[in-house]
């Protein structure tokens, strides 16, 4: 798969470490880890018998010895070589005060000798050619070769050529590091970005007067990567990644799930839907979400639950049965078998049946009357409910549904059930959509961006992958979405 970086969590989230014989380019503000990461992993390469070249361009091995101090790295290795690339005012042919190349002061640990020649991009390029063949190279930074170019598309193309020495002459792996700042004139430029076959980001954040160092994997080709923020931490072992994991060890819960019918939602929820809690699906009312949701039902019913809806007015009985032409079922036969039962809140459907269910508060048939009525008629099957607050709350206070909510979910909901209550925040009673946010086992988020790309987020949950998001792909054919 890839060459360890000496960190078992981030490996995890490369999807393997560094890809082989490919480059990562380490990007971020001073100070936030990027030469120590680099070295970890210089030191797994030599903890494994593999040859290594560091490459400094702004440190002297004095001071590189000094940085690493207090880490497990070891700058006499046999397998090590480290030398020093530095551009300064000298003398060449041509006059007295041109740039050149030079070994930073402090010497290095190379055997080679060299004359001061113009800091040109095939002098560096040619001075590096002569530490080959290695298994892993450390570029650090590619800040210390900026004069080497006149513009960003020039230092770009020179950046491209010791990439290719380093991949396609050393048949090396190599990290490379660039200071990112917010002052937009940043050594790693979307250019740079472009030429590494992967970005590393890191940032720091401000809390409570302390500092705080995060990772990113911002992009890496052709490799299914994750791409949260993760904290790095650097210690005593160098650097490590946390949280190693989002959720809690599968030992320490106790859930049972229902697939939603859709694998990749069931992998992002860590099974599917809890049963015996409360998912939340918030929206923003420009999505297709009611697709996501048919699946669900649809799976529910071929477990052998039982289904009570409140669907607002746009979506009919009769589009559902739409989305479940390919089972041996419909909406009526359902209604018939007492495994359907239809709030109906606001308008009539136009079905004539006892399980279609009328919101009238004056006749006793108010919101928790009608889930008693579904309760009670679904007998001893488990209960799949559907709540779309958006008819819900056209008819009781937002009050009032936070305190039916309460009641159903102690009297009624038993560890087989699923609920699920959807809600559009943006309409919608802010504190009641806190309430059921708090409440929740899981949050989902839908949102469709003015592209036209819908995205569907795991912003709560006990089991998966919360903080993780997906573009919602449809299609012709059942499950109908997919997630990509």
């Amino acid at each position: 798969m890839g060459l360890s970086t000496g960190c078992r969590r981030l490996d995890e989230l490369l999807g393997g470490g560094v890809p082989d014989e490919r480059s990562l380019l380490v990007s971020g503000p001073p100070g936030t880890g990027k030469t120590t990461l680099g070295m970890q992993f210089l030191q797994a390469g030599l903890d494994r018998g593999e040859e290594c070249l560091f490459v400094s361009t702004e440190q002297t091995v004095g001071e590189l010895e000094d940085t690493f101090e207090p880490y497990p790295f070891d700058l006499d290795a046999d397998g090590l070589t480290v030398i020093t690339v530095h551009c300064e005012p000298g003398d060449t042919m041509e006059r007295d005060d041109d740039l050149v190349v030079r070994t930073l002061e402090g010497g290095d640990r190379a055997v080679t000798e060299w004359f001061d020649l113009p800091f040109t991009r095939e002098n560096v390029v040619h001075y590096l050619s002569e530490y080959g063949p290695k298994d892993r190279i450390l570029l650090d930074s590619l800040s210390g070769l900026r004069p080497i170019a006149a513009d960003e598309v020039s230092f770009w193309r020179s950046t491209y050529d010791l990439i290719r020495l380093f991949s396609d002459t050393f048949d090396a792996t190599s990290l490379l590091t660039a200071e990112d700042s917010d002052t937009g004139d940043s050594v790693a430029s979307e250019l740079l970005r472009y030429a590494t076959h992967g970005v590393i980001e890191l940032s720091s954040v401000e809390r409570a007067n302390q500092r705080h160092t995060f990772l990113r994997v911002e992009k890496l080709r052709g490799r299914d990567h994750d791409t949260r923020r993760h904290k790095l931490v650097l210690g005593e072992a160098g650097a490590t990644v946390q949280p190693t994991q989002r959720t809690p060890p599968s030992d320490l819960l106790d859930h049972d799930h229902l697939s939603t019918g859709i694998d990749a939602l069931d992998e992002l929820l860590g099974g599917g839907l809890v049963r015996g809690g409360f998912t939340l699906l918030s929206h923003d009312g420009t999505t297709s979400y009611y697709t996501i949701n048919a699946q669900m039902l649809a799976t529910a019913v071929e477990t052998g639950m039982a289904l009570s809806v409140a669907i607002p007015a746009e979506v009919s009985l009769s589009q559902l049965d739409r989305y479940w032409t390919d089972t041996d079922w419909s909406v009526g036969d359902l209604l018939d078998a007492d495994r359907l039962f239809v709030l109906e809140l606001v308008a009539s459907d136009g079905y004539d049946h006892r399980n279609v269910l009328r919101y009238d508060e004056s006749a006793d048939r108010g919101w928790e009357q009608l889930m008693e009525v579904s309760y009670d008629r679904s007998g001893d099957r488990p209960l799949f409910a559907f709540i779309d607050t958006e008819p819900l709350l056209e008819q009781i206070a937002p009050e009032r549904a936070r305190e039916v909510r309460y009641r159903a979910a102690a009297s009624h909901t038993d560890d087989d059930d699923v609920v699920v209550y959807a809600v559009n925040p943006a309409i919608q009673n802010q504190s009641l959509v806190e309430f059921f946010a708090d409440t929740s086992s899981q949050t989902i988020r839908i949102e469709r961006e003015e592209d036209g790309i819908e995205w569907l987020t795991l912003r709560k949950s006990p089991t998966g992958s919360p903080g993780t998001s997906k573009v919602v792909a449809y299609d012709e054919e059942p499950p109908y979405v997919d997630l990509v």
